[in-house]
């Protein structure tokens, strides 16, 4: 069972997320902000990690690079979360090897992506 890490700040979002991904056979963390989800990355060892981007604090931006730098979790496969998207933000994301989804998203959709993310 894979782990899944998923940040957002917006409690509902993050709530029907874990719903949809633990009924789907995952095992899920949550952190409410960036500060948050590097912790709980650092103790959850996650499979996959599931980030908003845009956040107070620490942005998903800022936490992408932060994970960069754990050697640990450097490998982490990693699929950023906005509601508004920029021209640049997809392209920046593959640069880093993220993939990108946009809220709002399906339940198929963004299964597809966890399930591409994770290999299976």
């Amino acid at each position: 069972m894979a782990n899944i890490l998923v940040v957002d700040d917006e409690l509902s979002l993050r709530k029907l997320i874990k719903t949809n991904l633990v009924a789907s056979g995952y095992k899920v963390t949550t952190a409410k902000s960036g500060e948050d989800g590097l912790k709980q990355a650092q103790r959850a060892k996650p499979d996959l990690i599931l980030t908003d981007i845009k956040m107070p604090g620490i942005s998903g931006w800022d936490m992408l690079t932060r994970l960069g730098a754990i050697l640990d979790l450097k490998q982490t496969p990693i699929i950023m979360m906005t509601a508004f998207p920029r021209e640049n933000e997809e392209n920046r994301a593959q640069k880093v090897a993220a993939d990108f989804i946009v809220k709002p998203f399906s339940v198929s959709e963004l299964l597809s992506k966890v399930k591409r993310a994770l290999g299976e």
